[in-house]
C-alpha cells in the first residue's frame, strides 16, 4: 500500500481510503430483488406525476432513495447523505444516483393534495400484487390514532393534541395477522380521535381480501354507532371499548353478583355480558363487562369497569375479552412505525409533503412487512426493522467487476447466511414469487447490480 494513502493511525490501524466498490448495506440486495419483482418502480412512475419537467431524477428514484433511507435507518433527510457516500450500495439498488437531501426535500414540497392521494393508489397496486400470496384466512383491522410529537407549531398541521403534545394526529389501521399498515391518513394536532373515521374505514376495506374472515377492534375513540353500523354493513365482528356513560355504568352496577364469572386470567378480575342499547342506536347489542378490584390513594377497594361492544355471538365472554386487549399490541406497530422508521418527527414546514413523506414511510414500512413474510423464514415475522437491519441488511459487502461477471463478495463468516436465506438469493423464495409476471409484466430492470450479480462468501 502507497504510504501517502494513509491518513492517520488508530491504535494499530492505518487509516487510508481507496477507491474500492466497498459497502456496508450488502444485505439490502435481497430486500432490493422483491421490490424489483413486486414493481415498486414500475407502479410509482406509472401513477406518481409530481414533476412538471421530465428531465433529470425519475419520481420512483426518488421515492426509492427515501424508502431506502427509511429501511436502512436514517431519521431525517440529511441521512441520504450517508448512501450517497456508499457508491457499492447505490449500484446495488440500481440508483444511478440518491438525491440530495435539498432535493429530496425539494421533491416532497412538489406534492399538491392530488399528488399525495396518488400514494395510496400506489399502494393499492401493490397490496393487490401481494395478496394471492398472503396465507392469513382472517383479517383483523386493528383501528387507532397516535399523537406524532413535532418540535413546534411552525409546521403547517402541527398543532396541540388531546394530550397536551404539538404534532400531528394521523389514522393508522393494521392488519393483525400480517403486520401490514392498511391505510393510513395524516391529520391535524387537534383533529378529534373519529374525525373522518368512515371515510377512512371505506378506504380501508379497498384493501382488505374479499375471502378473508373480516374483524375490527378499536378503543373508546372511535365507538359510535356509525363505525358500528358501518361494520355491519360490511360483514365485519368488531369488539370496541365502549365510553361509560352514566346509563351504561348505571346498567352494569345492576348486574347480579352470580352473573359475574372469574377470569383467570388476572389476579382479581371477573368478567359478565348485558344487552343494551345506548340512545338512538338500532337494537340491543351485547357488551362484555370485565371488572378488575383496584385500589384508591387511601388504601379504599373499588371494581374498576372495561366495557366492549361487539356482536359476536358464539363466542364465550371470556374468550372475547382475552382477544380484545390482545388490541394493545397495536402499540408496539405505532412504536415500530414511529421510531423503527424514523416517521415521527416529519421533515418539512408543509403539509402536504409531510403528507407525503408519511405515505411514502407506509410504503417502506409495508415493503419490510411483506418481505419479512414472503420471503424470511417464520421466525422473523415478527422481528423490528432493528433486528432485521442488525442480522441481515446492515452486511459489509464488496463489489467485484470481471469482464464478463459482477460478484458481490460477503464473508464466509457472515453468522446468518442459512438461517436468512441470503446463500441462496438467485434461486429460491423470491424468484419463486414472481410478483410482476403473473400481471403480464417483466419485472422492472435498471443498470444496477440487482439482475446481474452472483453472491459470493470468502
Amino acid at each position: 500500500m502507497n504510504k501517502e494513502k494513509v491518513v492517520g493511525k488508530v491504535g494499530k490501524f492505518n487509516i487510508c481510503f481507496r477507491p474500492e466498490q466497498l459497502m456496508s448495506h450488502a444485505g439490502t440486495v435481497l430486500l432490493h430483488d422483491f421490490a424489483q419483482r413486486l414493481g415498486v418502480e414500475e407502479v410509482l412512475d406509472e401513477e406518481l406525476h409530481v414533476k412538471t419537467r421530465a428531465r433529470g431524477y425519475a419520481e420512483s428514484e426518488a421515492v426509492d432513495g427515501l424508502i431506502y433511507n427509511l429501511v436502512l435507518g436514517g431519521e431525517h433527510l440529511s441521512d441520504l447523505e450517508v448512501l450517497r457516500g456508499d457508491p457499492g450500495t447505490q449500484e446495488l439498488l440500481g440508483a444511478e444516483a440518491i438525491l440530495a437531501p435539498t432535493t429530496a426535500g425539494e421533491f416532497l414540497r412538489k406534492f399538491a393534495i392530488g399528488d399525495v392521494h396518488d400514494l395510496p393508489r400506489v399502494q393499492l397496486r401493490l397490496q393487490e400484487r401481494v395478496r394471492p400470496h398472503q396465507q392469513s384466512q382472517t383479517c383483523t383491522i386493528d383501528l387507532d390514532s397516535s399523537i406524532y410529537e413535532q418540535a413546534s407549531t411552525h409546521k403547517e398541521g402541527s398543532t396541540k393534541a388531546y394530550n397536551g403534545e404539538v404534532g400531528y394526529h394521523p389514522l393508522l389501521a393494521f392488519w393483525a395477522e400480517e403486520g401490514e399498515l392498511l391505510f393510513s391518513h395524516l391529520r391535524r394536532g387537534s383533529a378529534h380521535t373519529a374525525r373522518n373515521v368512515l371515510w377512512f374505514l371505506r378506504q380501508t376495506r379497498k384493501r382488505v381480501p374479499e375471502t378473508a374472515d373480516k374483524k375490527l377492534r378499536a378503543d373508546s375513540g372511535f365507538y359510535s354507532r356509525g363505525v358500528v353500523e358501518w361494520c355491519e354493513a360490511e360483514g365485519f365482528t368488531f369488539t370496541i371499548t365502549a365510553d361509560q356513560t352514566a346509563p351504561l355504568l348505571a346498567a352494569i352496577t345492576a348486574l347480579p353478583e352470580q352473573r359475574w364469572q372469574n377470569l383467570s386470567e388476572y389476579d382479581v378480575a371477573e368478567v359478565a355480558t348485558l344487552r343494551y342499547q345506548p340512545t338512538g342506536w338500532a337494537h340491543l347489542y351485547r357488551y362484555i363487562i370485565k371488572r378488575e378490584l383496584a385500589e384508591t390513594k387511601t388504601g379504599e377497594l373499588y371494581w374498576k369497569y372495561h366495557a366492549t361492544v361487539t356482536n359476536v355471538e358464539d363466542q364465550s365472554a371470556r374468550a372475547l375479552v382475552v382477544w380484545h386487549l390482545q388490541h394493545a399490541a397495536m402499540e408496539n406497530a405505532i412504536k415500530e412505525h414511529k421510531s423503527g422508521f424514523g416517521l415521527e418527527k416529519l421533515p418539512t414546514q408543509k403539509f402536504h409533503a409531510n403528507w407525503a413523506y408519511l405515505l411514502i414511510g407506509q410504503l417502506a414500512f409495508n415493503l419490510l412487512a411483506w418481505f419479512k413474510r414472503l420471503v424470511l423464514p417464520a421466525t422473523c415475522h415478527r422481528t423490528t426493522i432493528k433486528t432485521i437491519r442488525h442480522h441481515l441488511l446492515n452486511l459489509a459487502g464488496k463489489i467485484v467487476h470481471t469482464a464478463r461477471r459482477c460478484f458481490l463478495m460477503l464473508s464466509d463468516q457472515y453468522r446468518y447466511q442459512c438461517e436468512l436465506g441470503v446463500k441462496s438469493l438467485a434461486a429460491t423464495k423470491v424468484e419463486r414469487l414472481r410478483l410482476c409476471q403473473r400481471h403480464g409484466r417483466s419485472s422492472p430492470e435498471r443498470s444496477g447490480l440487482w439482475k446481474r450479480a452472483e453472491c459470493r462468501f470468502f
